[in-house]
């Protein structure tokens, strides 16, 4: 992780969470899962005194880029196991790694074997993103798979985004409002 002058720092005393903007694609799985720590209309955004410091690296844990990452601020407090996760994007190269499949996934693949496949639910969300939820998958101008299998995705609408085809949130001070 490099850490430039937008990355920011949040410590409750035992954990500091790193965000990275120039690496967050607005998954949204920080603040639809912990609303009281991830609070994206709020300044600052991240407030360390809203849960426990376990339920903070949950959900750190899942972030999908690893835009939000955290270390221990005593190092012998390390819990095995509990150092960050390999991220699921490489924003820079668009390269999916695939984890070991959950239920939902294997359940997925079986709907797959019988020719069913589920939808994917498109958000328009005024002055902001494109969001994609479901299973699908990404395909570039020359039908090349870029990203296969995603959950939810934001994409960029306004064109100023560092993550292209992702939204890294440029909208918000670029003002753009279609």
């Amino acid at each position: 992780m490099t850490m430039s002058n937008r990355n920011r720092k949040y410590s409750n005393g035992t954990i500091t969470v790193v965000w990275q903007p120039a690496e967050c694609i607005h998954a949204g799985v920080c603040f639809t899962s912990l609303r009281k720590v991830f609070d994206p209309v709020k300044r600052p955004w991240v407030n360390m005194e809203g849960a426990a410091t376990e339920q903070i690296i949950d959900v750190v844990e899942r972030c999908p880029t690893q835009a939000l990452t955290f270390f221990w601020n005593d190092p012998s407090a390390v819990t095995p196991g509990k150092e960050n996760s390999p991220k699921l994007f490489d924003t820079k190269n668009l390269t999916r790694l695939f984890p070991a499949p959950t239920d939902e996934e294997a359940a997925a693949k079986a709907a797959e074997k019988e020719g069913v496949t589920p939808a994917a639910k498109i958000t328009f969300r005024r002055g902001g993103p494109l969001v994609i939820e479901g299973r699908f998958d990404m395909i570039d101008e020359n039908g090349a798979p870029i990203q296969s299998k995603l959950k939810m995705v934001s994409l960029c609408r306004c064109g100023l985004s560092d993550s292209q085809p992702f939204c890294d949130g440029a909208h918000f001070k670029a003002g753009f409002r279609k």
